[in-house]
């Protein structure tokens, strides 16, 4: 028995729609709090606690040179200026130069610190994500959507990130700013900075007052705009049927419904913003006006001194932003648990049936069923058991006591009506999803006690719908065989009739292809994941539908090349065309969740074939 070590690789099941998403869990979680929120994420700062440290020290290190520079001025004001003593400007000058050196020091290495740490925080919580993304259960991804996945991704991620890092930064350094500022205040005088102590903690109940709305308006924006994704990359994707359909204005329609959601969530976000910072200002100015009022009274009775006043007002100066900070940061932070709900609701989500405790490897020829019992390079048997198997997600029974066997070297054709779940059987292969009952042998060993990665490195997939990559043709063709040299992409190529149409395209094996392959045609689509299948080499071979949509010519090459692959290992092939049939060395239908043997197809193989065309 081996342990699992590689995450699945499998087509996204697409099922868009235009409402509000329920949760790929099927029930709506609880909404994450600001405490919750941190715990839930404060792993992703493992390691980076000492550099936010640091960065925190810096900063702290910068408001101190702040208070001291404040005083300096206030000094300069009553001994020099107001004193007329030029002399005794020179000291305070000096300190002044260096502590200024010394502010802009700490507050670059406090700056660069915290970026540090966001951008590492960002970089893991992103690939957290994504690698939890591709394990999903193909129902539960489905389920989400791929664009508000992909919006999940990326927005979210980065407002999580705000609060962990730089969040954390901003509100610890303002708070510590609050006190300082607050005692310096008090030390230069401290009638006046009672009168400011009374007023200010007006701005942060003003902060909790609009907290709320902005959590509120911040979840159904992010929720807006996660459709809106998902609703572009649908139409995107069906493009020419929504045009030969004539139905891009309907699309459209459902495009602009959720952006007008978007827009008036945003607005209602922003009105939050704008009306707590105008609030905030009107604060501001009240304590102000109130401090220099009574100062200016002090001043006129003799009991203060004019820099004394100029140096509390500018504490007050530094005070009200640090203050606005941490109200803003309140107000961000309830934003930020929005999307944090959003991406826990990924992260706790259901993984695929042989994903859980599997981490990431990198599976090439050499490595070829490494530690796995019970399979080899040779052609594999295949068994199933008593299978039955019903999808999560809508309750469709595929299977019912399901009974097939496959021997090695053999090639067997499945056949049956459309929709009984015939490319179910590739998913539950490659262990996608695991039958409800029954078992699945794979050289007599049951597939679930197989490490995932030396069983699915041991099988090709020719999907129904050829996946193809952004990137060159030779990494398309090469995708999954890590070790193949130039000359084996080339062999493969025109072993699967490929290498003339590559030939001319400007760049050859080089020309890119460009997302799912739209810049070439279907048949060339099929012919790549064909040279795809046949350089990975591999003992079980699955077809499913390899001829659709392809013209008799291409069909003809096609079949050329399937009747020497499969010669050499265990084949399935899943179709409807009599033409591939011939290929097969019997017939089994599935009809009512159970596999019949019809019998023998091939008479002498593809000279059959080829006599029946001529």
């Amino acid at each position: 028995m081996c342990t699992a070590t590689e995450s699945r690789t499998a087509d996204d099941l697409s099922a868009e729609e235009s409402g509000e998403r329920v949760p790929a869990s099927g029930a709506r979680p609880s909404a994450l709090s600001v405490p919750a929120t941190i715990r839930r994420f404060a792993p992703l700062l493992t390691g980076l606690r000492w550099r936010l440290a640091v960065a925190v020290i810096a900063h702290l290190v910068q408001v101190g040179t702040t208070v001291v520079t404040v005083a300096l001025f206030g000094h300069i004001v009553d001994d020099v200026l107001v004193a007329g003593d030029l002399s005794a400007l020179g000291t305070p000058m000096m300190v002044w130069v260096g502590v200024s050196l010394l502010g802009a020091v700490s507050s670059y290495a406090g700056g660069v610190l915290t970026g540090d740490v966001t951008e590492t925080v960002l970089l893991r919580l992103r690939d957290q994500l994504y690698t939890h993304t591709q394990r999903l259960a193909p129902h539960v991804r489905s389920r989400f959507g791929g664009g508000d996945l992909v919006s999940r991704n990326t927005g979210d991620v980065e407002a999580i990130d705000s609060l962990l890092s730089s969040g954390v930064v901003a509100g610890v350094v303002a708070a510590v700013s609050v006190i300082v500022y607050g005692l310096a205040a008090f030390v230069t005088n401290w009638q006046l900075a009672l009168i400011a102590a009374i007023l200010a903690p007006l701005l942060w109940l003003i902060a909790r007052r609009f907290g709320g709305a902005v959590k509120r308006a911040s979840r159904r924006e992010r929720e807006a705009a996660g459709q809106i994704s998902s609703l572009v990359a649908e139409g995107i994707g069906n493009m020419l049927a929504l045009q030969a359909d004539n139905q891009t204005s309907s699309h459209r329609r459902r495009v602009g419904d959720q952006s007008r959601r978007w827009r008036d969530a945003r607005m209602s976000e922003l009105r939050a913003d704008a009306a707590f910072a105008e609030a905030v200002t009107v604060v501001e100015v009240l304590c102000m006006i109130a401090v220099i009022a009574f100062g200016a009274w002090q001043i006129s009775g003799g009991a203060a001194q004019l820099g004394t006043l100029i140096a509390l007002t500018g504490y007050l100066g530094y005070l009200y932003p640090q203050i606005q900070t941490l109200g803003g940061l309140a107000v961000e932070v309830t934003s930020a648990t929005a999307s944090a709900e959003r991406v826990a609701q990924v992260l706790d989500a259901p993984v695929g049936a042989a994903e859980a405790g599997v981490t990431e490897t990198r599976v090439t020829e050499p490595t070829l069923a490494a530690g796995c019992s019970g399979l080899s390079s040779s052609p594999a048997s295949l068994v199933l058991s008593g299978v039955s198997f019903t999808y999560p997600d809508n309750g469709s029974r595929v299977f019912e006591d399901a009974h097939l066997e496959i021997r090695a070297g053999e090639t067997v054709a499945i056949t049956g009506p459309s929709g009984t779940g015939k490319s179910t059987l590739a998913y539950l292969l490659l262990r996608l999803y695991d039958p409800d009952a029954g078992t699945i042998r794979l050289n007599g060993t049951d597939i679930r006690e197989l490490d995932v990665a030396g069983l699915r490195a041991h099988m090709s997939v020719l999907h129904q719908r050829p996946a193809l990559m952004r990137g060159t043709i030779a990494e398309n063709i090469s995708f999954g065989s890590g070790s193949a040299t130039r000359a084996d992409i080339a062999a493969a190529a025109r072993t699967a009739g490929a290498a003339d149409f590559i030939a001319r395209m400007s760049g050859g094996l080089d020309a890119e292809v460009v997302e799912r392959g739209e810049n070439l045609s279907g048949g060339q689509r099929q012919r790549i994941a064909l040279a795809r299948t046949v350089l990975r080499n591999r003992p079980l071979l699955v077809l499913d539908e390899p001829t659709t949509g392809l013209d008799d010519d291409t069909v003809d090459e096609i079949l050329e090349t399937l009747a020497g692959v499969a010669s050499t290992r265990t084949t399935i092939l899943i179709t409807h065309d009599r033409r591939v049939l011939e290929l097969a060395d019997r017939r089994v239908e599935l009809r009512d969740g159970r596999f019949t043997d019809v019998g023998p197809t091939r008479i002498d193989g593809l000279e059959s074939y080829r006599s029946a065309r001529s």
